[in-house]
């Protein structure tokens, strides 16, 4: 097998090819890290990120590759040694390994088949020694973090979903609530760098630092959001709302849910500097992050011009740039997202929106 400049074999080892995007995103979001790292790779299967992630960034030190599947031990061998690497194969179950004692990795890498949760607390307890360290979090869940499988969200994650046109952003961040909980237990704050939803999966880089008052200031940041079904008004704030300040109608809700910033603005850029590298992504990685960077101090939620065209019985679909060519003229701030492409992020509260399209 050939991933970008890597080669190497999976026999029946578990391999996706369809998170080469993914893998190529993050191995730039993990070069615009600082200092020389040292990397735990959980769930390494065919070690393909872990590999990725130190040949083509200077600043991994070191990567421990974390496997539990006994057939993908020597699989996992074959790999390091084609690729000339000397990484150190730890056979364990993820979170028996993390909790058998005190960590000290500056980047830790969750990848797992589905929820991530079971992992989060053994996370935190092995790294609670360190001042600071960073956190890769991928969720395949995406049925229970973004809607139709409301149920199962509550139960792994504490909190109600929605099922709406913004239920990736929603799903985003009940994930990010999910982690600061775990984190919390342990006095770590966290700081999102880069959230990116895209495709099956929601995928975060979090920065967590040490600190009491770190954590605590993280809490209040949240709250939920209450939305209507009938007209598409929506309100994010510290409380739910019980009836749509538009048109009366009961509203539903989401939440709890983190309603602080989802990227951090000097990250993203750290990235875009990277993106010279030849990936077979790269315009579309290049692309996404300028979307991110457009968002990123945007209040939490979008609009999606096609429901709202739906819902408010529009002759048609207005035109995106006309739309923010509007938006902007009344000088609110108004951008694209990485959320969904027929999607906006604005400053404009629910009825100046309303007075731009109908």
């Amino acid at each position: 097998m050939q991933e970008e400049s890597i080669s190497f074999e999976t026999k029946k080892i578990f391999y996706n090819p369809n998170m080469q995007f993914c893998r190529s995103f993050f191995s730039l979001a993990a070069g615009a890290l600082n200092g020389k790292l040292q990397v735990l790779d959980g769930f390494s299967a065919t070690g393909i990120r872990g590999i990725r992630y130190q040949k083509e960034n200077k600043n991994i030190q070191q990567i421990g590759f974390l496997e539990a599947n006994d057939d993908a031990i020597p699989v996992l061998r074959k790999n390091l040694k084609r690729n000339k690497l000397k990484g150190k194969i730890i056979h364990q179950l993820y979170e028996k390994y993390l909790a058998s004692g005190f960590f000290f990795y500056d980047l830790i890498e969750i990848d797992p088949f589905g929820t991530p949760v079971p992992y989060l607390w053994s996370t935190f307890y092995g790294q609670q020694k360190k001042k600071q360290f960073y956190l890769s979090v991928t969720a395949t869940d995406t049925a229970v973090l973004c809607g139709p499988e409301a149920r199962a969200c509550q139960k792994n994650y504490h909190s109600k979903s929605l099922n709406n046109e913004f239920t990736h952003e929603t799903g985003t961040r009940i994930l990010i609530k999910r982690i600061m909980e775990s984190a919390n237990e342990f006095d770590f704050g966290i700081v999102p760098l880069v959230s990116l939803s895209d495709r099956h999966y929601i995928k975060l880089l979090l920065k967590c630092d040490k600190g009491a008052a770190k954590a605590k200031a993280n809490c209040e940041q949240l709250g939920y959001v209450s939305y209507c079904n009938n007209c598409a008004w929506r309100e994010s704030s510290k409380r739910m709302k019980n009836e749509c300040k538009s048109c009366n109608a009961t509203t539903d809700y989401a939440g709890p849910l983190w309603l602080g910033a989802l990227h951090d603005n000097r990250f993203l850029k750290k990235m875009l500097k990277l993106t010279k590298r030849k990936y077979a992504h790269i315009r579309e990685i290049g692309k996404i992050l300028g979307f991110m960077l457009d968002e990123a101090d945007m209040p939490p939620f979008y609009y999606d011009l096609h429901v709202l065209a739906q819902k408010w019985k529009l002759k048609g679909v207005p035109q995106m740039e006309m739309v923010l060519k509007k938006l902007r003229k009344r000088k609110f701030s108004a951008a694209r997202t990485h959320f969904a492409p027929t999607a906006i992020k604005t400053n404009a509260d629910f009825r100046a929106v309303q007075d731009i399209l109908i």
